[in-house]
Protein backbone atom coordinates (compact mmCIF):
# COMPACT_ATOMS: atom_id res chain seq x y z
CA UNK A 1 0.00 0.00 0.00
CA UNK A 2 1.22 3.19 -0.59
CA UNK A 3 1.81 6.23 1.89
CA UNK A 4 -1.14 7.99 0.03
CA UNK A 5 -3.73 5.15 0.44
CA UNK A 6 -5.53 4.96 3.52
CA UNK A 7 -4.39 8.37 4.75
CA UNK A 8 -7.38 8.97 6.96
CA UNK A 9 -7.54 5.29 8.41
CA UNK A 10 -3.56 4.48 8.57
CA UNK A 11 -1.99 7.83 10.00
CA UNK A 12 -2.98 7.23 13.39
CA UNK A 13 -4.44 4.65 15.47
CA UNK A 14 -8.18 4.56 16.07
CA UNK A 15 -9.73 5.86 18.60
CA UNK A 16 -10.58 3.86 21.40
CA UNK A 17 -13.19 1.27 21.24
CA UNK A 18 -12.64 1.16 17.72
CA UNK A 19 -10.99 -1.76 15.46
CA UNK A 20 -9.74 -1.99 12.02
CA UNK A 21 -9.15 -4.95 9.35
CA UNK A 22 -7.84 -4.57 5.99
CA UNK A 23 -8.47 -7.15 3.54
CA UNK A 24 -6.93 -8.10 0.63
CA UNK A 25 -8.58 -10.06 -2.48
CA UNK A 26 -7.53 -10.91 -5.40
CA UNK A 27 -9.05 -10.54 -8.72
CA UNK A 28 -12.23 -12.60 -9.54
CA UNK A 29 -12.70 -13.90 -5.89
CA UNK A 30 -15.08 -13.44 -3.11
CA UNK A 31 -14.92 -12.46 0.48
CA UNK A 32 -16.90 -14.59 2.96
CA UNK A 33 -19.88 -12.89 4.91
CA UNK A 34 -21.11 -13.42 7.94
CA UNK A 35 -23.39 -10.52 8.72
CA UNK A 36 -23.00 -10.91 12.63
CA UNK A 37 -19.59 -9.65 12.22
CA UNK A 38 -20.52 -6.36 10.39
CA UNK A 39 -22.29 -4.46 13.28
CA UNK A 40 -21.18 -0.99 12.94
CA UNK A 41 -19.16 -1.67 10.27
CA UNK A 42 -18.18 0.95 7.41
CA UNK A 43 -16.44 -0.55 4.64
CA UNK A 44 -13.72 1.59 2.69
CA UNK A 45 -12.62 0.53 -0.40
CA UNK A 46 -8.99 1.75 -0.93
CA UNK A 47 -7.89 0.23 -4.01
CA UNK A 48 -9.53 -1.71 -6.70
CA UNK A 49 -13.38 -2.45 -7.16
CA UNK A 50 -16.17 -3.85 -4.59
CA UNK A 51 -18.97 -5.70 -6.09
CA UNK A 52 -21.78 -6.21 -3.68
CA UNK A 53 -24.31 -8.22 -4.02
CA UNK A 54 -27.89 -8.14 -2.06
CA UNK A 55 -30.16 -10.68 -0.70
CA UNK A 56 -32.42 -9.93 -4.04
CA UNK A 57 -29.76 -10.67 -6.15
CA UNK A 58 -28.97 -7.24 -6.67
CA UNK A 59 -25.34 -6.03 -7.36
CA UNK A 60 -23.67 -2.69 -7.53
CA UNK A 61 -19.77 -1.50 -8.10
CA UNK A 62 -17.49 0.56 -5.91
CA UNK A 63 -14.68 1.87 -6.77
CA UNK A 64 -12.15 3.61 -4.62
CA UNK A 65 -12.88 6.00 -1.76
CA UNK A 66 -16.02 4.66 -1.38
CA UNK A 67 -17.31 4.12 2.28
CA UNK A 68 -19.91 2.00 2.82
CA UNK A 69 -22.21 1.12 6.13
CA UNK A 70 -22.87 -2.49 6.01
CA UNK A 71 -24.55 -2.75 8.55
CA UNK A 72 -27.00 -0.46 6.74
CA UNK A 73 -27.52 -3.18 3.99
CA UNK A 74 -28.94 -7.01 3.49
CA UNK A 75 -25.34 -8.12 1.48
CA UNK A 76 -25.12 -11.55 0.62
CA UNK A 77 -22.25 -11.36 -1.20
CA UNK A 78 -18.55 -8.64 -1.49
CA UNK A 79 -16.20 -9.67 -4.79
CA UNK A 80 -13.60 -8.40 -6.19
CA UNK A 81 -13.98 -7.26 -9.22
CA UNK A 82 -11.65 -5.73 -12.41
CA UNK A 83 -8.45 -6.07 -13.36
CA UNK A 84 -6.66 -5.47 -9.45
CA UNK A 85 -6.71 -6.49 -6.04
CA UNK A 86 -9.13 -5.21 -4.11
CA UNK A 87 -8.05 -3.73 -0.48
CA UNK A 88 -10.86 -3.16 1.98
CA UNK A 89 -10.52 -1.27 5.05
CA UNK A 90 -13.02 -2.21 7.57
CA UNK A 91 -13.66 -0.34 10.87
CA UNK A 92 -16.12 -1.06 13.52
CA UNK A 93 -16.43 -0.89 16.84
CA UNK A 94 -14.76 -2.96 19.35
CA UNK A 95 -16.20 -5.37 21.34
CA UNK A 96 -16.80 -9.28 21.74
CA UNK A 97 -16.32 -10.49 18.27
CA UNK A 98 -14.76 -6.88 16.70
CA UNK A 99 -11.40 -8.12 15.53
CA UNK A 100 -12.23 -11.38 14.94
CA UNK A 101 -11.63 -12.50 10.87
CA UNK A 102 -13.81 -12.86 8.18
CA UNK A 103 -13.75 -16.35 6.81
CA UNK A 104 -11.50 -16.06 3.64
CA UNK A 105 -11.64 -17.47 0.01
CA UNK A 106 -8.20 -18.94 -1.42
CA UNK A 107 -6.08 -15.84 -2.64
CA UNK A 108 -7.43 -13.29 -0.01
CA UNK A 109 -5.71 -12.35 3.37
CA UNK A 110 -6.25 -9.92 6.25
CA UNK A 111 -3.72 -7.67 7.60
CA UNK A 112 -4.77 -7.00 11.31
Amino acid sequence: MTPDEGAAFFREPLADGFSRRVFRVAPGLELGLEPARLLDAIVVVERGELELECLAGTRRRFGRGTMIPLSQLPVSHLRSVGSDPLVLVVVSRAGLGATDEFPRDAGSYCDG
